[in-house]
């Protein structure tokens, strides 16, 4: 009996030190794989949270021409030299993200969000960003781009 008393402070223990350290800023990896995820206000230039932050901002720009022309800068290569791929974002994709780029946001003004998960490793990943319309996280896929000096560029389907 002594011995599980023993174990399960253990575990408590761990499990505190697990929170704290985790609740520290630069501990990105433990908050999210805890599930607490870390609040993102001002990233790093060049780093994938940085270009979700630049998609939001494109998303909530008052004009339609200016904003779609902020995204589409943002859009790998791939999806760019499609035409078929830049119509659909164009009309479909990105009307919808402009439209939940809200429930995404912590804050509209600062555009920060809270990041809830990344994976993947390399040249791709996918980041799952909190929703507040949904239990589940909304996720965007990003892919380094070659042709912009392997810069983290959109791919395929964000939010």
């Amino acid at each position: 009996m002594r011995q599980r008393t023993g174990i399960a402070a253990s575990a408590v223990v761990a499990v505190a030190f697990l929170v704290a350290v985790g609740s520290t800023a630069g501990c990105q990896k433990i908050r999210i794989r805890l599930g607490l995820g870390e609040v993102v206000t001002n990233p790093d230039p060049g780093t994938p949270e940085k270009l979700i932050q630049e998609v939001f901002k494109a998303a909530r720009m008052a004009d339609e021409s200016d904003a779609w022309q902020a995204f589409a800068f943002l859009l790998h290569s791939r999806e760019v030299s499609s035409p078929a791929a830049m119509n659909e974002w164009q009309t479909i994709r990105f009307p919808a993200l402009q439209r939940k780029s809200g429930y995404l946001l912590l804050d509209k003004s600062s555009l920060s969000y809270k990041l809830i998960d990344k994976q993947g490793e390399g040249p791709e990943m996918r980041v799952f960003v909190a929703n507040s319309q949904s239990d589940m996280p909304t996720p965007c896929t990003l892919r380094q781009d070659p042709t912009q000096g392997n810069a983290w560029r959109v791919f395929n389907a964000c939010f």
